[in-house]
């Protein structure tokens, strides 16, 4: 009987599990990961990601359909990535962020998605190897569309300054109004609580660049602002865009690679 060397054999077994894999992908910190689930999750029950050639994007609403979230994480991004199609990954975001809360310090992340299984394998790769495999969920893979806006201010500041200011808003209000004008960022709370007016200069340090071609103002609800908020660990500058009485754009690019956008819709102010 022919003897089989064991390493020809190993080979054999790898070749085939590589095969079978449609999407593959490993982040050299899982924490990342998991603040992505978070900063997703904080809006959204369940979504698909499309797993492409280029990397892995989401755009999905709030029930209510106030504000949308919109991730887009290039292949350059991962310590290793191979997807040669585009394949939809539909989840449940409570699902995966519980399995997410698992995650430890110095472990990376391996994503992986077969031909054969509905399922997604979360691996974390650390001291030891603990593989979870989540249910997919057939929710298609039919794409929102981003809304086309154009917008009046661009302001970069670190995100500190913009959580200081919401979290000074909600001692007195349920809602915050944000004013540019003469190269100034103010922020505006008011209600049967009291009043708070805070304002931000590039002086201060935190207001990095602002850009106006017109001076602008909007109201937009707190409980929202404060959901995007968790999105800080992410990043330590964002980009805040919006125009008078429209949706406002709100960007956290993480240094790693790969940016989340919000967008929400500015409530009316009553004449």
């Amino acid at each position: 009987m022919e003897r089989i060397r064991i390493d020809k054999y190993i080979h054999s077994l790898i070749k085939k599990e590589l095969v079978s894999f449609m999407f593959r992908a490993i982040l050299s910190d899982g924490k990342i990961w998991r603040d992505i689930i978070e900063s997703i999750s904080i809006l959204v029950d369940e979504g698909v990601f499309i797993a492409g050639p280029n990397g892995i994007r989401l755009r999905a609403m709030d029930p209510s359909r106030v504000a949308m979230v919109d991730l887009e994480l290039p292949a350059s991004a991962f310590e290793s990535y191979d997807c040669k199609d585009e394949i939809p990954i539909g989840v449940n975001f409570d699902d995966m962020k519980s399995i997410m809360k698992r995650v430890k310090t110095d472990e990376k992340l391996s994503l992986e998605k077969s031909e054969s299984e509905a399922r997604l394998k979360i691996k974390f790769l650390g001291k030891f190897t603990r593989t979870f495999s989540l249910p997919l969920l057939d929710i298609g893979k039919e794409e929102l569309s981003v809304p086309k806006i154009t917008f009046s201010t661009n302001i970069k500041l670190l995100v500190s300054a913009l959580e200081d200011a919401i979290k000074d808003a909600e001692v007195v209000s349920d809602f915050i109004k944000i004013i540019v004008e003469r190269d100034l960022l103010k922020i505006i709370a008011s209600g049967d609580r009291g009043e708070v007016e805070i304002e931000i200069t590039k002086d201060s340090g935190e207001l990095l660049s602002i850009e106006f071609s017109e001076p602008s103002h909007a109201l937009y609800s707190l409980a929202y602002l404060k959901k995007m908020m968790v999105a800080t660990d992410l990043s330590d500058v964002c980009t805040l865009m919006f125009s008078t009485d429209m949706p406002l754009r709100l960007d956290f690019n993480m240094a790693t690679g790969g940016k989340i956008t919000y967008y929400l819709a500015p409530r009316m102010e009553a004449e």
